[in-house]
């Protein structure tokens, strides 16, 4: 008989981007069915932002998440038709548009919390601590590398074409 492990094992990928993606499907999956299917874990993760961020524009957000343009509007885009948040003129120049989370979105962020901690804990007791810091340490830092990889490569698109 297969071993818990085994059932569950998958083939070592050679390419970071499709070990990243495959990674980041299923805990998404795993999100998403913790959180139940009133708000999508990206959603969940903007009102994270925003309440860390309040008042953030579009650019902090998307930066922050590293959300594309498209992904990022569609997603605001439903939220606000939601209810969840609220696009505020900024405080200091009334030019600036921000998000705010409104009472239903601090509701709904209320309500899928547990469900959100429930996903957190599923994959915090599948490693030791230690592995858990290092993992999100090194998710980060390959967001950052990719980041500065990204701006490499504009930096030199731009320099071709000056």
């Amino acid at each position: 008989m297969a071993g818990h492990s085994d059932v569950y094992a998958l083939p070592a990928l050679a390419c970071a981007c499709a070990s990243a993606r495959r990674t980041a499907r299923l805990i998404t999956q795993l999100y998403s069915h913790e959180m139940g299917s009133s708000i999508e874990p990206t959603q969940f993760a903007l009102l994270s932002a925003l309440r860390q961020m309040p008042g953030a524009s579009q650019t902090p957000l998307g930066h922050a998440l590293g959300l594309d343009k498209t992904t990022l509007s569609r997603n605001l885009r439903v939220m606000e038709k939601n209810g969840w948040i609220a696009l505020a003129l900024g405080q200091n120049d009334r030019r600036e548009r921000g998000y705010q989370i409104t009472a239903a979105g601090k509701k709904i962020f209320s309500a899928t919390q547990a469900g959100w901690q429930r996903a957190q804990s599923k994959l915090q007791a599948a490693l030791s601590p230690g592995q858990w810091d290092k993992t999100l340490n090194i998710f980060n830092r390959a967001a950052q590398a990719a980041l500065a990889a990204q701006a490499v490569n504009s930096q030199s698109k731009r320099g071709k074409h000056a």
